[in-house]
C-alpha cells in the first residue's frame, strides 16, 4: 500500500494559530475602544456639540436653583461618582443604566417639568445622550444640558452634596 507523506511542521501551525488569536483580540479591542458607550466610568469623552440640544450655563443653572422654581436636576455620571459628590438636589441616572433608573425615577414626572442634565464636564457627551434618551423615551419637552457639568460646578465652589449611604 502506498502511504502519502505528510510533513507538517507543528511549530509553524501553532505559531500561525497564535498570530490569528492575537489579531482577533486586537480587532476586538479596537472595536471596543471605537464603539463603546462606556469607556471607564460610563462616559464618552468628546468635544463635539450637538445642534438639537439646548444648553444652560453655570449662571443659568445657579439662577434656576436659587429661584426655587421646580426643576429636576439629573446627574448622568456613574453611581460611584454621584455618591462621592453631586450638585445639591440632583438625582442619579447613570447613562449606562438609564433604562432601569429612569423607570424607577421618572414614570410619574410631568412631561413639562424643566429638566437639567449634567455629567463630568465640557468634554463629556453622556449628558447629551441622556437628554436625548429622556426626550425620546419619556417625551419630556423641556430638557437642557449643563455643559460645564460637575467640573465647572465644583470649580465655582458651589454647594455640593455627598451621599453617606455608601
Amino acid at each position: 500500500m502506498f502511504q502519502p507523506v505528510i510533513n507538517i511542521n507543528i511549530k509553524l501551525v501553532l505559531f500561525r494559530a497564535l498570530v490569528i488569536q492575537i489579531l482577533g483580540i486586537g480587532a476586538g479591542l479596537i472595536y471596543t475602544v471605537i464603539f463603546s458607550e462606556q469607556l471607564l466610568f460610563g462616559e464618552v469623552e468628546t468635544s463635539e456639540k450637538q445642534d438639537d440640544i439646548t444648553y444652560v450655563s453655570l449662571e443659568g443653572l445657579q439662577k434656576a436653583i436659587q429661584s426655587k422654581s421646580k426643576i429636576l436636576l439629573i446627574d448622568g455620571r456613574s453611581e460611584l461618582a454621584y455618591h462621592e459628590g453631586h450638585i445639591l438636589g440632583a438625582v442619579n441616572i447613570p447613562y449606562m443604566q438609564r433604562d432601569y433608573f429612569s423607570q424607577q425615577l421618572l414614570t410619574d414626572v410631568a412631561r413639562e417639568l424643566p429638566i437639567i442634565v449634567y455629567c463630568s464636564g465640557k468634554n463629556c457627551n453622556t449628558s447629551v445622550k441622556l437628554a436625548k434618551f429622556l426626550s425620546q423615551k419619556f417625551r419630556f419637552i423641556n430638557i437642557q444640558v449643563f455643559e460645564g457639568g460637575w467640573e465647572e460646578w465644583i470649580k465655582g465652589e458651589n454647594p455640593i452634596q455627598k451621599d453617606s449611604s455608601r
